[in-house]
C-alpha cells in the first residue's frame, strides 16, 4: 500500500505538542550505563513510526517510558502535550510476548475484553457498550468468526491479531508494538503489518512500532527512528535506509565471497 508520508520533525524543530509524541534529551539507565542518552525525536499525530536497533539499543525501554511504567532520569517525555501517565485516553500496547498461559480456558473474544478494563469503574462489569465494541475490534481485525475459539487454539499470527483487537478495544489514540511479529515466518510478518497499517490509517491513530523487521516496516511506516542508546538516525525510511549510520549500528558483515569455496571433490 502507497501512502502519503507525513512530516517528519527534527529534535530541533517548533512543533504544536499536543499534536505529537515528543521525545526531547531523554536518559535512562537500571542503575548502570545509560540505556539511552540525549535521546531525541518527535512523532506526529496519526503518523506511523518504527524504532528499529540491535538487541540492547534501547527500544523497548522508550516504549516502557511512554507506558509510564519508568521515568526518565533526566529530560522530557510528552504525548500529545502531557507526560506519561497524565493523560485521559488510554494508549494501546501489545508485547512480543503472549502472556496468557498456554492452555488457559480463555476465549477470543474474552481476550479482546480485558482491553475494556481500562474504561470500567471500579467494581462495574462489562456492559452492552464494552462487548459491542470487542465485537467490532474483532472484525477489524478479520476475525469475528473465531470469537469464541479458545485463544490459545489459534495460531501465533492469529493470536496476535486478537492483542491487536485487545488494544483497539479500549479507543486508544496511541498504539504501541513492541517486536509484535517475534516467531512469526515472513507472509506472517507482512500480513501482520499490511493489517496493522491500514488500521493505523482507518483510525488516524499515531503508531510506534519497535522491531527487527527492517525492510517489513520501512515498507509502511512514515518514520524510522535509528536507535543505538542514542537516536543515530531519524527520518523519512529512505534517507534511513541509505544511511551508513545504519551499517554501522548493526555492524553488518561484508558480503561473504562465495567465489573462494573450493570445489566438490
Amino acid at each position: 500500500m502507497t501512502r502519503k508520508r507525513k512530516g517528519v520533525h527534527g529534535p530541533n524543530e517548533a512543533s504544536d505538542v499536543s499534536r505529537q509524541i515528543v521525545f526531547r534529551n531523554v536518559t535512562y539507565s537500571y542503575g548502570g550505563p545509560p540505556v539511552l542518552e540525549a535521546v531525541s525525536f518527535q512523532v506526529a499525530q496519526g503518523s506511523f513510526a518504527a524504532l528499529l536497533g540491535p538487541n540492547g539499543a534501547g527500544k523497548s525501554t522508550c516504549l516502557e517510558l511512554l507506558l509510564g511504567l519508568r521515568s526518565p532520569d533526566s529530560g522530557e517525555i510528552l504525548i500529545f502535550g502531557h507526560a506519561p501517565g497524565e493523560g485521559r485516553e488510554p494508549i494501546g500496547y501489545v508485547s512480543q510476548r503472549v502472556r496468557i498461559p498456554s492452555g488457559f480456558p480463555v476465549s477470543a473474544a474474552e481476550v479482546v475484553l480485558m482491553g475494556r478494563y481500562g474504561r470500567l469503574g471500579p467494581g462495574r462489569r462489562p456492559g452492552t457498550e464494552d462487548h459491542r465494541r470487542v465485537r467490532e475490534a474483532l472484525a477489524e481485525v478479520g476475525l469475528a468468526a473465531r470469537a469464541d475459539d479458545r485463544f490459545s487454539n489459534l495460531s501465533g499470527g492469529q493470536q496476535q491479531r486478537i492483542l491487536i483487537a485487545r488494544a483497539l478495544a479500549g479507543d486508544p489514540r496511541l498504539l504501541l508494538l513492541d517486536e509484535p511479529t517475534a516467531g512469526l515466518d515472513p507472509a506472517a510478518r507482512a500480513r501482520f503489518y499490511g493489517l496493522v497499517c491500514d488500521l493505523q490509517h482507518a483510525r488516524g491513530l499515531t503508531m510506534i512500532c519497535a522491531s527487527h523487521d527492517i525492510e517489513d516496516v520501512a515498507a509502511h511506516a512514515d518514520q524510522l527512528v535509528l536507535l543505538d542508546r542514542t537516536v543515530r538516525a531519524a527520518g523519512p525510511p529512505s534517507d534511513v535506509l541509505a544511511s551508513p549510520d545504519l551499517e554501522r549500528t548493526y555492524a553488518f558483515p561484508h558480503p561473504h565471497d562465495h567465489s573462494q569455496r573450493p570445489p566438490p571433490e
